[in-house]
């Protein structure tokens, strides 16, 4: 069942395994990440039009499937709707081949390929390159933020990289502030804390940025709740110390000895009680390798090329 709850004024929210956000103006509406493709996408357009609103656009928070899956299915069912995205992120969304080939680092194989639920009819086009910025939802243009008070028909587009490139938040001019996937829900960090991070660097910036803003609520891609701004100091706090766990534990478990990725990833996973399929160690390696790359960029670990091993070790003060 799709059901289109009230957040503030003119925007709503559809749970779900990926929360949809809908932010309506006049007769108009946009959607926030459709969610994967199969039988949701389609409830959604017909839930907005039987209340009245044409939609729009679709905006996409960042470039993997279980949020923008959807946009195919929308898309054919209403060709007008303009599909919005990062640059960065349309490159995925057009090609989703791309992203099991980036996670395993060259040609993926069937198992990797099929765990991604698109099907070759749900792939689509992205209409709408943006920005950070303020998007006009009357004129499709998105310009240069000024930090003004927005009206009815602007949202505004915040850079949230890190968790992918391509990541970009939705403010509405009612103060919800939909975020994708920079934070994860206490629910989620509680089974696990091994954060899918495409760069750490700016993961950590993109945390100190929404930390500094002024939202009323914020959606996060993946929770039963919606958060407070008073309860989202407490869980960017969370999420900037699972961060930080993992960039001590490295440096640690790098201190005792000289390893290899797969090795390094050993400790990680036994260490935290992990549980993992192959495409979730693929997963997990690839946030090792952001990782491992925010420690080489620091200056806090070095390499050495072995008997034909890649060994990392912790340099001396």
């Amino acid at each position: 069942m799709v059901e289109m709850k009230n957040i503030a004024k003119n925007t709503y929210f559809i749970k779900g395994g990926t929360n949809t956000g809908v932010y309506t103006y006049g007769n108009n509406a946009a959607i926030i990440d459709p969610g994967l493709a199969g039988a949701r996408p389609k409830r959604i357009l017909k839930k907005i039009e039987d209340a009245g609103f044409e939609l729009k656009y679709i905006l996409n928070t960042h470039e993997h499937d279980d949020h923008y899956g959807g946009c195919g299915q929308i898309k054919e069912q209403k060709p007008s709707v303009i599909n919005v995205s990062s640059a960065y992120g349309s490159l995925y969304i057009e090609n989703p081949i791309l992203f099991p080939t980036y996670i395993v680092g060259g040609n993926s194989c069937e198992i990797m390929i099929n765990a991604s639920k698109m099907k070759e009819r749900d792939i689509t086009t992205v209409d709408k390159v943006i920005t950070e910025g303020i998007f006009d939802l009357n004129t499709g243009e998105c310009i240069e933020d000024d930090e003004r008070t927005l009206s009815e028909n602007e949202i505004r587009v915040v850079d949230l990289k890190g968790h992918t490139e391509g990541s970009m938040g939705f403010l509405t001019p009612d103060g919800v502030f939909f975020i994708g996937d920079l934070l994860v829900g206490e629910e989620m960090l509680d089974k696990f804390d091994f954060l899918f991070t495409f760069d750490v660097t700016k993961q950590l910036k993109s945390l100190d940025k929404l930390e500094s803003m002024e939202y009323d609520k914020i959606v996060l891609g993946h929770s039963r709740e919606i958060i407070t701004r008073e309860e989202s100091k407490a869980l960017i706090e969370k999420n900037r110390a699972a961060v930080i766990k993992y960039i001590n534990q490295v440096k640690e478990i790098l201190s005792k000895e000289e390893l290899g990725y797969d090795k390094l990833l050993k400790h990680i996973i036994i260490d935290n009680d992990l549980k993992c399929n192959y495409k979730e160690y693929h997963f997990f390696k690839s946030a090792l390798v952001s990782l491992v790359a925010y420690l080489l960029d620091n200056g806090d670990i070095d390499y050495k090329i072995e008997d034909g091993e890649l060994l990392y070790f912790l340099k001396e003060n």
